[in-house]
């Protein structure tokens, strides 16, 4: 994905891609320079300490681009769906249902990132302290990246949960509560906070 025109393609004034598709790509960013990490803590000996979840981190990550993108271009059809269901003549018996349907879809899309963000967050926090130490701004930029990945995920997690059927909005509800709550444990850790 060519960055320059990634950019023109989220500015150009379409609906997608747009905030929960941009998550995906911040999500990519925070793992990226959580692996550079990784690998700059595995080049020496003096960070001897960190080398094994150092590998564990590459080993979990080695994916990341595919997902990254994958949930850039997932989270685009999501809303795309919805717009389709809309389009339903409203006389439509199947309109309801579609919407329904279509925002689930939604839903899943971003609560997938943040439970994504969640897992690499609690691969950050196994390497904390034992990483490198020259790299540590970065370390803390790629908690601040997930961080925000997280809370996008989050946001658009909420704003499809009032279109959803009653029985898939109390299912939904309760895994976003519960990923919510994950990182609310884990994030102060990786970002030290996170104040300027």
């Amino acid at each position: 994905m060519d960055v320059e025109n990634m950019l023109k393609s989220i500015s150009d004034g379409t609906p997608t891609p747009g905030g929960g598709a941009v998550g995906w790509i911040v999500l990519g960013q925070g793992t990226a320079l959580l692996r550079m990490v990784s690998n700059l803590t595995l080049k020496s000996k003096k960070w001897s300490g960190g080398h094994d979840p150092s590998r564990t981190i590459l080993d979990a990550t080695a994916d990341f681009e595919s997902r990254a993108t994958d949930g850039y271009d997932a989270d685009c059809h999501a809303y795309e769906s919805v717009v389709n269901a809309y389009k339903l003549p409203e006389e439509d018996q199947e309109r309801q249902r579609g919407i329904e349907s279509a925002s689930l879809l939604a839903a899943e899309v971003p609560l997938e990132l943040m439970e994504t963000a969640l897992e690499i967050s609690l691969l950050s926090k196994g390497l904390f302290g034992l990483h490198n130490k020259n790299a540590h701004s970065d370390l803390i930029s790629s908690g601040l990246l997930l961080k925000t990945a997280a809370i996008i995920g989050s946001k658009n997690v909420e704003a499809n949960i009032p279109y959803l059927s009653s029985e898939d909005s109390v299912a939904v509800k309760a895994r976003h509560e519960e990923v919510r709550m994950g990182l609310m444990d884990v994030i102060p850790m990786i970002t030290e906070g996170g104040a300027l």
